[in-house]
């Protein structure tokens, strides 16, 4: 089962279907002017799993802002498997699109938003200023597709509260993992789609039912971007792939 648009994403639809924006693919953000000061900014202080999600939330806001203009299933997948890599990033299964083939003012934003999104999940956790570089593009890149930029600071603004208060920046012992076997245990506590919603208040049974029930959908559906086992054991996995860990 996809992912559905969440509510905490609120688009009106008949503007969404206007696209009153500049696209070059060429030059991409040379055309954007928000500035992703305050994201990055906040981003310091919460953890590496917060900036994750902080990042797929992003995201969310391009995927959700194309939905039915075109008919790829390639982001709507990558959102799903982004959201398993919060557990683990080696779930997120590593990608490249032909440029080519993801042009012009839909496309175009699609490909440059998995494309940042997967290289700051893949790498976010080993080279911090790739998650950085990640949030501050896809802000950027929201902030100048979407109709009104007014509903994604509305709704960013209590978010960052938020992942400050409960998921602050966590301190990484170099030693405890030395060989990566267990990266997900060091990225700080799980966190769920929920989270990012300003009018629901954070609950860890929920966000463990969701991701749980998120997992068993990408392995069910055979979802593209989900690594394999045979990609886990290649990546040094340790114990059974997705499940949830304990922490």
């Amino acid at each position: 089962m996809p992912l559905q648009r969440p509510g905490w994403i609120t688009l009106d639809d008949a503007m969404r279907r206007n696209l009153r924006f500049i696209w070059d693919d060429a030059r991409v953000d040379a055309d954007f002017h928000a500035d992703s000061t305050a994201v990055l900014d906040a981003a310091e202080d919460i953890s590496i799993r917060a900036r994750m999600a902080l990042a797929i939330g992003l995201y969310e806001w391009v995927v959700w802002r194309f939905d039915g203009l075109h008919n790829h299933t390639e982001p709507e997948q990558v959102l799903q498997a982004s959201w398993c890599s919060t557990v683990d990033p080696r779930y997120l299964k590593y990608f490249e699109f032909e440029r080519r083939q993801w042009t012009g003012p839909i496309d175009g934003p699609l490909w440059c938003a998995m494309t940042h999104l997967s290289f700051g999940l893949n790498n976010g956790y080993a080279y911090e200023g790739d998650l950085y570089s990640a949030l501050g593009f896809l802000y950027r890149l929201a902030a100048h597709v979407l109709p009104e930029r007014s509903v994604l600071d509305r709704w960013m603004q209590p978010i960052l509260i938020r992942l400050g208060q409960h998921y602050p920046v966590q301190t990484i012992d170099p030693f405890a993992d030395l060989f990566d076997y267990r990266i997900g245990e060091q990225l700080g506590p799980l966190i769920g789609r929920d989270v990012l919603d300003p009018a629901l208040p954070p609950n860890m049974a929920r966000d463990r039912q969701f991701l749980s029930e998120t997992l068993a959908n990408a392995v069910a559906t055979k979802n593209p971007f989900l690594a394999t086992p045979e990609d886990l054991k290649d990546l040094d996995f340790e114990g059974e792939p997705y499940l949830l860990p304990h922490f």
